[in-house]
This record gives structure tokens, sequence and C-alpha cells, in this order.
């Protein structure tokens, strides 16, 4: 008798110790796959913005300055088809504008100073995205 209730403490521990490995191994491919995205979204955000990036600077030409405007126009009619977080606003000088009206209101013999500013809290969304371009006049 004596032997089978060690049997029975010993196949318990047994039972036990199968359990809290399986939990532990559960519980790390949980964090992992979540530290897998984490790793995406920032890559997808910095790919998103070098896109943009490119046409950054402080002499930017009108030329340059409307191929932005159509490549925000194209990202933000895709980011409206359920993405949100991917819409980006443009301010032209001190005013909120859209893509079309900057194509319009840009001079073809003036240069501009076209960015993120990076004073501004929400210039960008928690994701890393592009919220907010700042175009001005030179």
């Amino acid at each position: 008798m004596e032997n089978a209730s060690k049997a029975l403490i010993i196949a318990g521990a047994i039972l036990i110790s199968i359990l809290i490995i399986g939990l532990g191994v559960f519980i790390f491919n949980g964090a992992s796959s979540t530290v897998k995205n984490a790793n995406l979204n920032s890559q997808e955000a910095m790919t998103q913005n070098n896109q943009f990036e490119q046409y950054f600077g402080e002499r930017v030409s009108a030329t340059n300055v409307k191929a932005l405007m159509s490549l925000v126009r194209s990202n933000n009619i895709t980011a409206n088809t359920g993405e949100e977080e991917k819409i980006i606003t443009v301010i032209f000088g001190t005013a909120e504008s859209t893509p079309n009206s900057v194509s319009s209101q840009v001079k073809a013999n003036k240069t501009y100073t076209v960015g993120v500013d990076d004073t501004d809290d929400d210039a960008y969304y928690a994701s890393g995205f592009i919220k907010k371009i700042t175009i001005t006049e030179n």
C-alpha cells in the first residue's frame, strides 16, 4: 500500500511538471509571435516612410512637390480602404490642405522646404508611420 501511494505521488508530480512545461512553451510561442509582429510593423513603417522621405529637403522643386502629392494622394486612397493609421495630412504653409489643392498652388519657378516637423508630437502615428508632411515656400 505504501508503494502504491508513492507511485501516485510521483505520477501526480510528473503530470504537474508536464503541465508547467506545456504552459511555458505556450507562453513563449505567444510572446515570440508578438515580437515578430512588432518588428514587422516597424520595418513596414520604415519602408513606407522612405518612399515619402526621398522628396524631403530644403530646396525641393515644384515638380518634386507635385510628385510627392501624387504619392500622398494614392497612399490616402489605399489607406481609406481600411488602414486608418496610414492616412497622411499635408500642411501647406500654415494651413491643412489636400494633395490636389497643394498641387494646384505650387508654382513652377519656386522651391519648397518639405519634411516632417519633428517638434510636432502629432507628426507620426504611434506605429511609426508618417502622419503629417509640412510644405513651405522658400
